[in-house]
């Protein structure tokens, strides 16, 4: 069982998957069989090819495994501190086409090939920034890793980029733990955020993959059980299956703090979809690392979703019934000694650095991202009675299950 959910998440959901399994007459539950076809570049380090085939996958030259995408603009190497520093798309050529396919149809147009697995997945494609800062590909057949991935949202949803980008700032300003960077690209009604590999070695002027396991993978669960409420006893991502995975860990005690300090910024955030998925290990030395922060988008701005929490926090399956019993339950099941005085402090610095930066939320992305903050940190300052400052907002409706 747990094979089958490790193997299972080196498959993803997308037009190529279909394609494969019509023209060979594969059952979507065929694992194997998919991934005879589409093993030689999963996730991660790891390729799944058939018996005495060559490898599917090899550090990348950038100077001669890949090539440059018509129409990609100059990718800065460094986002700036504050603001958005928009990277302007041009209105033609091959990136405004691809982006435009994926923003409209969910897949990449007709004529453009694109070697890896990831391409389409929920607006998705994998892409990599040359030596002279415009994005490429890899070449066809090159086995060359990508260095940054490429997510496009639906029209209706585009202002989900510029939210999440300052999401992602934001968690960044306030960790001590690596955060996935990311950048803006394009402006209206065509824009993505660029994300930067943390699985990936670029140096030299060559690219190196680094292993990384989503915690679906590394529990062994299937991708339909990434949240605790689809789980079942011994099989569901809850604390206790984290604090096991924690525990495998490189320095045990640094990856249980910086969980914690996850999860707690994404509460106030606004971000319950912090799933199984959304949370890996990185493998850089013979034990794990807990991989960057990453996929850190508000969700509590989307009406149309369940803002139900991921996984359970004690007893409390929603981010605004948390209170210092669950704080304590949950620390004592990732293997602490309870909710200590330390990490009371850490929670405080948190919040209030978090509402100091709403200040600036409004004038970048509109007022929501701003009251979302306010909420969020108004409700743990109450049920954790830490007497914060917070200032006024309107009110962001919450999604509970039983309204849904």
């Amino acid at each position: 069982v747990a094979a089958r959910g490790f193997f299972s998440n080196l498959l993803f959901e997308n037009e190529m998957r279909d394609q494969v399994m019509q023209r060979h007459g594969i059952a979507e539950r065929d694992i194997v069989g998919l991934l005879a076809h589409l093993g030689a570049d999963c996730p991660g380090a790891i390729s799944c090819v058939p018996e005495g085939a060559p490898p599917g996958k090899r550090p990348g030259r950038l100077d001669i495994d890949y090539e440059m995408l018509d129409g990609a603009p100059v990718v800065p190497e460094a986002a700036p501190a504050t603001g958005l520093d928009i990277v302007p798309l041009p209105v033609e050529g091959t990136l405004a086409r691809l982006m435009a396919s994926l923003r409209d149809h969910r897949r990449l147009p007709a004529g453009i090939d694109v070697p890896s697995p990831l391409a389409g997945v929920q607006g998705k494609v994998a892409l990599a920034v040359l030596p002279n800062g415009r994005l490429g590909l890899p070449k066809p057949g090159s086995g060359a890793p990508t260095t940054h991935i490429l997510k496009v949202p639906r029209e209706s949803a585009m202002s989900s980029v510029v939210r999440e980008h300052l999401a992602t700032r934001l968690m960044a300003r306030v960790q001590r733990h690596p955060v996935a960077q990311t950048r803006v690209m394009g402006e209206g009604s065509l824009q993505g955020l660029l994300i930067t590999r943390f699985d990936r070695n670029v140096a030299e002027g060559k690219v190196h993959r680094l292993h990384q396991e989503d915690l679906c993978q590394a529990l062994g669960l299937g991708h339909t059980l990434k949240y605790e409420r689809r789980g079942v006893e011994g099989r569901a991502f809850n604390a206790s299956a984290i604090c096991e995975i924690l525990r495998s860990t490189r320095v045990p005690a640094l990856a249980r703090q910086a969980f914690f300090e996850i999860t707690l910024t994404n509460m106030v955030l606004g971000n319950s979809d912090n799933h199984a998925k959304n949370h890996a290990l990185l493998y850089a030395a013979a034990r794990p690392d807990l991989a960057p922060a990453y996929d850190i988008g508000p969700v509590l701005l989307d009406a149309g979703v369940t803002h139900e929490m991921s996984f359970r926090i004690g007893k409390a399956r929603m981010a605004d019934d948390v209170d210092r019993d669950d704080l304590s339950a949950f620390m004592t099941a990732l293997g602490a000694r309870g909710f200590s005085k330390a990490q009371e402090n850490r929670v405080i610095g948190i919040a209030q650095a978090l509402v100091q930066a709403t200040e600036d939320l409004p004038r970048l992305a509109g007022k929501g991202l701003c009251d979302a903050v306010r909420q969020q940190a108004r409700h743990l300052s109450e049920n954790l009675e830490l007497g914060l400052d917070i200032p006024e907002f309107d009110a962001v409706p919450v999604n509970r299950p039983e309204r849904m």
